[in-house]
C-alpha cells in the first residue's frame, strides 16, 4: 500500500475489531499556497473518534520528524484520554512531538533500526522584548508539560528529565538505547525502517523537508504479544449466535470470533441472569433441605411418641393381668397375647362364685351363702 506524502491513514481490520493509524509525516504545519493549516490535530481526531466506534484495540505506527507542539500535544492527549488498548509503534523515526505521540501507548514497540529523538520545543519569536518575554515563558511551560509526560513514562523525576532529555540538544537514541532507558516495552526484529539515511545530520526544518518528500510503504500491523502458535478453532458457535441472537454466523478467524460492545453487553446481561437464577435455585434447594430436615425431625419424634404411648399400654395391660392373678407372663410376650390371657382369666374369675376378683386368692373359709352379696339393697330391705 502506497501514500504519497502522508500525514495519518488508517487501515480497519473490522473482523478483529482493530484498526491501525498510520502518522507518516511532519505533525502540523501551514500550506502557503493555499494559506490554511495542515496536517492538523482535529481532522486526525475526528478520524480517531470514528475509529474507536469500531475498534476495541488500535495500532499507532509512527514515522515522524515531529512538527507543532500544540498539534502533537493534542494528538497525544486524544490518544491518553481513549478508554480503547492503544498500541504505538516507532516505525522508523519518532522525534521531537512524534516521540510524545510515541509515549501515549499502552504498549511501545520500536524496530531495531528505529530511531528516537527528544528535545525542547523550539520557536520563532517576534515582537518587542516584553512580547519575547512571555513567548519565551511559554515555551518553559511547554517544557515543563512535555516533561511530565517522560517523567511518567521512565518513572523519574522532572529535574532528572530536564537534566537528560530537556537539556537543550537533540537527544538520539537506538533502539536498545531507548528500550534500556524504559522507552520501549518491545523491539521488533524482522522489518526494515524507512528513514532517510543521514536523518541525524539533519537540523528540524531539514527532516520537515526530507520527510514532505519521501514516499511510503505502509507496513502491515502484528501485534508483537500475539502467541504465534495458532490452534484450531471451531467455525461455529450455536449456542453463543443463539444467545446473541445472531441472524447469520459469528464471524470468525484464525485468531479466533470478536464481539463489539452490544455483543458484549447482551453477554454480560444474559450471565447476570443466570447467575441470579443458578442463586434463587440454590436458594430454594437449600430451603428445600431444611424444610425436608425438619419433617425428619417431626416424624422421628412423632414415630417416638407412639412408641412411648405403645409401651405404656402394654405395661398397663401387663400389670392387670398381674392383678387378675395371670402367671408366667414372658418377659416378651406381645400385648395381644397379654391381653389374651387377661381374657380367659376373667372368665375364670367370673365362673368362680364369691372368687376376689382382685389378689386371685379364694377365702380361707367361705359360707354356704358366700356367693351372695349380702351387701346389695334387695338384701339390706330384708333385714
Amino acid at each position: 500500500m502506497l501514500a504519497k506524502k502522508p500525514y495519518f491513514s488508517i487501515v480497519k481490520n473490522e473482523t478483529k475489531r482493530e484498526a491501525t493509524i498510520y502518522i507518516y509525516g511532519a505533525i502540523g504545519g501551514f500550506d502557503w499556497n493555499t494559506y490554511e493549516e495542515i496536517n492538523t490535530a482535529s481532522s486526525f481526531t475526528q478520524e480517531f473518534n470514528e475509529v474507536e466506534k469500531e475498534a476495541d484495540t488500535i495500532h499507532i505506527r509512527i514515522n515522524s520528524p515531529g512538527g507543532y507542539v500544540f498539534e502533537g500535544n493534542a494528538i497525544y492527549n486524544t490518544l491518553i484520554a481513549s478508554k480503547k488498548k492503544i498500541i504505538t509503534y516507532n516505525d522508523g523515526l519518532a522525534a521531537s512531538m512524534a516521540a510524545l505521540i510515541l509515549l501515549a501507548g499502552d504498549e511501545i514497540n520500536a524496530f531495531e533500526s528505529s530511531l528516537l529523538m527528544i528535545h525542547n520545543s523550539s520557536s520563532y519569536y517576534f515582537g518587542n522584548t516584553k512580547e519575547v518575554e512571555a513567548q519565551l515563558q511559554a515555551g518553559i511551560k511547554i517544557d515543563k508539560a512535555l516533561g511530565k509526560t517522560i517523567s511518567k513514562r521512565l518513572d523519574i523525576t522532572e529535574e532528572e528529565v530536564e537534566k537528560s532529555y530537556l537539556n537543550f540538544k537533540d537527544n538520539w537514541y537506538t533502539s536498545d538505547e531507548a528500550q534500556e532507558l524504559g522507552f520501549y516495552d518491545k523491539i521488533i526484529t524482522g522489518e526494515e525502517t524507512q528513514i532517510p539515511e543521514d536523518v541525524m545530520k539533519l537540523n528540524t526544518e531539514q527532516r520537515f523537508k526530507k520527510y514532505a518528500a519521501m514516499t511510503f510503504k505502509l507496513p502491515t500491523t502484528q501485534n508483537p504479544t500475539q502467541n504465534k502458535n495458532k490452534m484450531s478453532k471451531p467455525n461455529s458457535y450455536p449456542n453463543l449466535e443463539a444467545t446473541l441472537g445472531l441472524k447469520h454466523p459469528l464471524a470468525t478467524t484464525e485468531n479466533g470470533s470478536y464481539l463489539n460492545e452490544d455483543q458484549k453487553q447482551t453477554l454480560e446481561n444474559q450471565l447476570s441472569a443466570q447467575a441470579t437464577s443458578l442463586k434463587n435455585a440454590q436458594d430454594a434447594k437449600n430451603k428445600a433441605v431444611a424444610d425436608l430436615d425438619e419433617a425428619k425431625k417431626n416424624h422421628s419424634a412423632a414415630l417416638q411418641a407412639e412408641k412411648d404411648k405403645t409401651t405404656a399400654a402394654e405395661k398397663k395391660i401387663r400389670d392387670a393381668a398381674t392383678l387378675a392373678g395371670v402367671e408366667n407372663l414372658a418377659e416378651d410376650a406381645s400385648a395381644e397375647d397379654i391381653a389374651k390371657a387377661l381374657t380367659a382369666q376373667i372368665e375364670v374369675l367370673n365362673g368362680k362364685p364369691g372368687a376376689a376378683h382382685t389378689n386371685g386368692v379364694a377365702d380361707e373359709e367361705e359360707s354356704e351363702f358366700s356367693y351372695l352379696n349380702l351387701e346389695s339393697s334387695i338384701y339390706k330391705d330384708l333385714k
